[in-house]
């Protein structure tokens, strides 16, 4: 009798560990609709983050390589929104960078791409206490802000894309009331 509660006990100790080794995909919950009430696009990828854009935006392509869905607003202004962890990025597969530190890895490692592909880049506002970086990534006819923050191992980022009808306040404002 002892013997058999030794092979369970065993099975279920194997068991619990090869679950534990085995690296496991996160389910998430993706949705959002305009609020006619407050004005907002709700938007949000569990558990990843949300967001509430002001005002109201459509849907329209979804990039699956970078996790950025795309709006568009009724001025044709383009906006991109993307969530997930901080562990998935190349650069801190071991997740060890969070925080400021991971927004500015951040900011190295995509803007750099942009730059190898002659384009500028500039940072325009940081916030080490509220963990944000705003930059634009400019030249050769393209035109984008972006926002990358971080809170609690997820990584968000909100870009907008080129647009004349908004001044680069504006923008900048714009990504800083999505915080």
């Amino acid at each position: 009798m002892k013997s058999i509660k030794v092979i369970i006990l065993l099975a279920v100790v194997a068991s619990y560990i090869s679950c534990g080794s085995a690296k496991q995909a996160t389910s998430t919950i993706v949705g959002g609709d305009y609020d006619a009430k407050t004005n907002t696009t709700e938007y949000f990828v569990i558990p990843y983050g949300q967001v509430s854009i002001p005002g109201k935006w459509e849907k329209t392509t979804y990039n699956s390589v970078s996790r950025q869905q795309f709006f568009r607003n009724d001025e044709s202004i383009n906006f991109a929104v993307s969530f997930g962890p901080c562990n998935k990025y190349e650069f801190n597969q071991d997740g060890s960078l969070k925080g400021y530190e991971f927004v500015e890895a951040f900011y190295e490692w995509d803007s750099k791409y942009f730059v190898s592909n002659g384009l500028d880049r500039k940072i325009l506002e940081t916030d080490k206490a509220n963990k944000y970086i705003i930059y634009r990534v400019f030249g050769k006819g393209f035109d984008t802000y972006i926002l990358v923050s971080e809170k609690n191992g997820n990584v968000s980022n909100f870009s907008i894309n080129a647009t004349d009808k908004w001044t680069e306040q504006q923008k900048v404002d714009f990504l800083k009331s999505l915080l």
